[in-house]
């Protein structure tokens, strides 16, 4: 949906009532909800959020969470100003932190940290820096108990359930193209990662949900990652899904709308070694022996969740252009491709 510079304003004053609205830049990097960097008079920025209706199912428990966790980071900040800072949502004098309107959605104002900047791809020094990042907020989240936050998204990563939906939209349809044979023919020989983690001790904490490198906060003009944000997804689940979606991430050098993807194993070793080297502790045995395993499952499953709602009339991801979809989908069949040429290297960089 389009915003208008009026329209924006005016979910800003309901946050800040004297806030004047000078500039804003709307984030292309989300493929759920709407972000927009806002510069403010005097220099301030803040970010503000549209919450998708359509894709989390109680807005007010994804909040109630949001509040929870940030609360928590920001304590842990306090003790230890060590400790990276975290997004914080603004309140409003009637000490309101959220805006709910008559379609269903949400819209917050949370605090920018900067100055910083966000990355689609990353090199070797870059992902070292985001494995570490990500180990140090899996052992903040430890002490914060599973019992505390409500599932803001229940079914995610059910692998077997996704491919369920798969069939049941997929059910009586044939390829209409090259690329949806290439997505079909993906999912039919991938289809028995579903059964990864089905066996074998495999940690389960609360972790970030979706730790994709364009959610890593790089500082300005170095390496380093000053932050983790999209808090939304922190929910109780397999360290290893969270671990396999940022190697799949974070190793994919060309990008999600990429033609020809690149597996990059440098950077897969780098960010192993770096999240081994802070939170080896927190996975199991099995877990480690699974790394290169849980990234094809996380691969496939975003292909597969990609193809299926380029099916279902594209329902669920926000796209920039006709076909979207299918062009994200075939991205990441390739991508599982491309790391099986590299899959007995990747099996000897284990933490």
């Amino acid at each position: 949906m389009h915003f208008s510079p009026s329209e924006l304003e005016r979910r800003l004053n309901f946050f800040l009532p004297e806030g004047r609205l000078t500039a804003a830049h709307a984030d292309p990097g989300g493929n759920i909800n709407q972000t927009w960097i806002l510069r403010l008079a005097r220099g301030q920025r803040a970010v503000l959020q549209r919450l998708s209706p359509v894709v989390f199912p109680d807005l007010r428990a994804l909040m109630a969470n949001f509040r929870t966790v940030t609360a928590h980071l920001a304590a842990c900040r306090q003790r230890d100003p060590v400790i990276p800072e975290f997004p914080q949502a603004y309140r409003n004098p009637a000490g309101l932190d959220a805006l709910d309107e008559a379609d269903g959605s949400t819209w917050r104002l949370i605090s920018y940290i900067g100055p910083s900047r966000t990355l689609m791809q990353v090199n070797a020094r870059q992902a070292t820096a985001a494995g570490r990042m990500l180990a140090r907020f899996h052992k903040l989240l430890l002490p914060l108990g599973r019992q505390k936050l409500a599932d803001p998204l229940p079914g995610f990563h059910d692998t077997a359930a996704y491919l369920a939906r798969f069939d049941a939209v997929s059910r009586g349809k044939t390829p209409a193209s090259q690329e949806e044979e290439c997505c079909f023919a993906g999912i039919d020989r991938l289809r028995p990662l579903a059964g990864l983690l089905e066996s074998g001790a495999h940690a389960r904490h609360l972790v970030h949900g979706d730790p994709k490198c364009g959610n890593f906060l790089f500082a300005q003009n170095a390496d380093a990652v000053l932050s983790l944000i999209d808090l939304d997804t922190v929910r109780l689940d397999y360290v290893l899904h969270d671990l396999g979606d940022c190697l799949r991430s974070c190793c994919n050098v060309g990008g999600e709308d990429a033609e020809t993807p690149c597996f990059d194993a440098e950077n897969f070793a780098a960010l192993v070694q770096a999240y081994g080297a802070g939170g080896r502790e927190i996975l199991t045995q099995d877990d480690r022996a699974l790394l290169v395993d849980a990234t094809r499952l996380l691969i496939f499953e975003l292909g597969l969740r990609f193809f299926t709602d380029h099916l279902d009339g594209n329902r669920y991801f926000q796209c920039r252009f006709p076909g979207h979809n299918l062009k994200r989908a075939v991205t990441q069949f390739k991508l599982h491709a491309a790391l099986m040429q590299d899959e007995s290297r990747l099996r000897t960089l284990a933490i």
